[in-house]
């Protein structure tokens, strides 16, 4: 019996409608069908790492809280192959397919209000915000979508803490298991009147143990994880880490 691996990851885009043409689906073989949205969704290697774990991997969509199972607007589509990989930033990009109509034009509205937003400033100079980023001046704030345990959505924030290399970055927002593949939203907090600007999303890949979590053991570091997501400081030693990758 093979066991359950759960992970985060998000549309990175769409396409138009495809009608009456061949479903790439291995559930379709290849049939004619009416109507299908193609997106694809990219998420780290390790959560999939090629097209066998793809066609094994179902994609849930709009999991937004724990009554989406009971009243319908969670929807599963279904992966199909692996199309673009980076081994050297864990990373991968899976496509996908879906013939609900409904679903379809969820997920293309969805993702055009994302790409309509790229470039907008946003403020995040609220006390509620500052005090969850931490006050470091000069630092950068990270802002982390996951299903930590495969569960419903949860957002976390934190503070940027280091950019090792060109694309490898380090920042403290909480995370736990099921959190790998996750977007994080970076924003630079060196614009004037405090507005900070969106950037390309990081790829969140996973976390540092340190010697005092080890220490703890992992019932103490969900009890911190659960403290941070009711509004809890994150502590600027805590170090996850994610990869930039802007692939199209």
């Amino acid at each position: 019996m093979k066991s359950l691996r759960v992970g985060t990851g998000f549309v990175w885009d769409v396409s138009d409608p495809v009608t009456d043409k061949p479903c790439p689906g291995d559930k379709c073989d290849e049939k004619i069908v009416r109507k299908s949205w193609i997106f694809r969704v990219r998420t780290a290697q390790h959560v999939v790492y090629n097209t066998e774990e793809a066609k094994a991997t179902k994609v849930d969509l709009f999991y937004d809280d724990e009554n989406c199972q009971k009243d319908g607007r969670l929807k599963t589509a279904s992966a199909v192959k692996v199309v673009q990989f980076d081994p050297n930033r864990d990373a991968s990009v899976m496509l996908c397919v879906t013939h609900d109509e409904n679903l379809g034009e969820r997920i293309e509205s969805a993702w055009r209000c994302w790409f309509q937003s790229k470039g907008i400033s946003l403020d995040l100079s609220s006390p509620i915000l500052t005090s969850a980023c931490g006050s470091g001046a000069g630092l950068d704030s990270a802002l982390i979508v996951s299903h930590p345990h495969g569960q419903s959505k949860k957002i976390t924030l934190g503070v940027v803490k280091a950019e090792e290399r060109p694309f490898h970055v380090m920042y403290n927002a909480a995370t736990c298991p099921g959190s790998s593949g996750a977007p994080v939203f970076k924003f630079d907090s060196h614009l004037k009147d405090g507005r900070c600007l969106l950037w390309f999303t990081i790829v969140h890949s996973g976390s540092y143990v340190t010697t005092s979590a080890k220490q703890q053991g992992p019932l103490s570091v969900m009890t911190r994880f659960y403290r941070k997501l009711s509004g809890r400081k994150n502590k600027l030693n805590k170090s996850n880490y994610g990869n930039f990758w802007l692939l199209f």
